[in-house]
């Protein structure tokens, strides 16, 4: 692709490409094996990670709906009609606060807790083949500077600090 551009535009710098074009063609394939587990249970992207994020913040797992949408980076909207789905499938349930009247909670359901204790093995192993290519190095070499890269974009966006994968800021 870049030969091409050379030879059409040489003034044209492409070397973005190099970097952005993969990251688009790395998420198509990381979302299709991602894809292809989650749907063995039924389950979209989303909905794991909405089950996930509400498992490992620890018994009784619960969060706002507001918690998870910011967490996960969705819209209220896509939010809500995955808790949708989730509640008819007995996975979650609505709670009312018990410090604030006008708020609801999502909580895990003892159902969605088996679930995503059943699914998250299967998942892991599967981001770990996916990574098989990479030395334990270069998996961690490439996790710091996505991190970089992403600090810089949140950043840009100004939005809230979230903390990272690992839990930092």
């Amino acid at each position: 692709m870049r030969q091409r551009w050379a030879n059409e535009a040489p003034e044209l710098d492409t070397t973005p490409i190099a970097v952005i074009a993969r990251l688009g063609r790395a998420h198509a394939y990381t979302d299709r094996a991602l894809h292809a587990v989650f749907t063995e249970y039924g389950l979209t992207r989303l909905s794991f990670d909405v089950l996930a994020s509400l498992r490992r913040v620890g018994a009784p797992y619960q969060l706002t709906p507001t918690s998870l949408y910011q967490a996960l980076m969705r819209t209220s909207g896509a939010i809500t009609h995955t808790l949708h789905q989730l509640v008819y499938a007995g996975l979650v349930e609505r709670l009312p606060s018990e410090h604030d009247g006008r708020s609801v909670l999502v909580a895990l359901t003892p159902a969605g807790v088996a679930l995503v204790d059943r699914v998250g093995p299967e998942h892991l192993a599967n981001e770990r083949r996916m990574l098989a290519p990479l030395t334990a190095d270069e998996q961690a070499t490439l996790a710091a500077l996505l991190r970089r890269l992403l600090i810089e974009f949140e950043r840009e966006q100004g939005g809230p600090s979230r903390p990272d994968i690992d839990g930092r800021s």
